[in-house]
């Protein structure tokens, strides 16, 4: 039911962070986070909600977020105004062709999921999926690292697009894809310096098994960021200067074609390691496509 309410902030928040006041945006998205971070404990527990007021704390969150960014229409920063207008089949097809990387990246995570789940199972088993789950969860928080420094670029990228300011906008993509090197090396040195301990966060039952997957995962996995952080930012420097055509192909092939044939292919061989080999051989195949379209700018 409150499916309206998630896109809609999506789209507000992008309007106000593209017109010059990401901190509104920023602020929303921290304050509808801790939202439902707190109403989830207290519709669950002590108003007695269960599941459904965990669901609803989620489902209230984003309307916390557009509340805040409506501040933003009611400033003098303001430069946008709302009004009716005729609708554009031309203008909505075309906004369709430079979002459907996003949409594309958004939800081949389903797919991929699904595909490393079936492979697992049958390799490892039950510990085996578990692993991948502790592998998925910190890949979580490494890829919303990335997406960070892909929204915060994307104004000034279209800003200077706009204006057909081509020099700044080569320094803009430059400095965002040194930026996801540096924090993927960040990353990369991290997880290979504390694999243990950050496994061991979810395996309270001391499993050694599940622990040495995990470890070995993290390790091998996390390498691919090296390559993803530069496909992230780059299919959005690639959406945000209309290039729809190289966004598109590079989303498709790190959301679907090059991940699995990856994950069929290295599994069968490699067993899990295999597995894990997957995301950073399919990641490396992707960024030659990201790279040649960046080059074509």
């Amino acid at each position: 039911m409150f499916a309206p309410f998630f896109m809609w902030n999506h789209i507000i928040s992008a309007f106000v962070r593209n017109d010059g006041d990401p901190s509104i945006a920023m602020y929303a998205t921290l304050a509808s986070n801790l939202f439902n971070i707190v109403f989830d404990y207290v519709l669950m527990f002590p108003l007695g909600m269960s599941m459904p007021g965990a669901a609803l704390a989620t489902a209230l969150s984003p309307v916390i977020s557009i509340l805040i960014c409506f501040r933003h229409f009611r400033s003098s920063r303001n430069t946008i105004r709302f009004k009716p207008v005729r609708l554009s089949v031309r203008k909505l097809l075309f906004s369709c062709q430079v979002g459907i990387s996003a949409f594309v990246g958004e939800i081949s995570s389903g797919v991929i999921t699904m595909a490393f789940n079936t492979i697992i199972l049958r390799l490892s088993g039950n510990i085996g999926v578990a692993a991948y789950g502790v592998v998925a969860n910190f890949s979580l928080v490494a890829v919303a690292l990335f997406n960070g420094i892909a929204q915060g670029s994307q104004p000034l990228l279209s800003r200077f697009y706009g204006l057909g300011d081509k020099e700044s906008l080569r320094t803009v993509i430059r400095l965002a894809i040194k930026t996801a090197l540096c924090v993927a090396c960040l990353l990369i040195v991290t997880v290979q310096l504390w694999s243990e301990p950050m496994a061991g966060i979810f395996n309270q039952e001391q499993s050694a098994e599940l622990a040495a997957l995990a470890r070995q995962g993290l390790k091998i996995y996390f390498t691919g960021f090296l390559f993803a952080g530069v496909n992230i930012v780059g299919t959005n420097i690639l959406s945000a200067v209309e290039s729809a055509r190289w966004a598109f192909a590079a989303s498709v092939s790190r959301g679907f074609v090059a991940i699995l044939a990856f994950a069929f292919l290295l599994s069968a061989v490699f067993g899990m390691n295999g597995v894990w080999m997957a995301f950073p051989c399919a990641e490396l195949t992707t960024m030659f496509l990201t790279l040649n379209g960046i080059r074509k700018l």
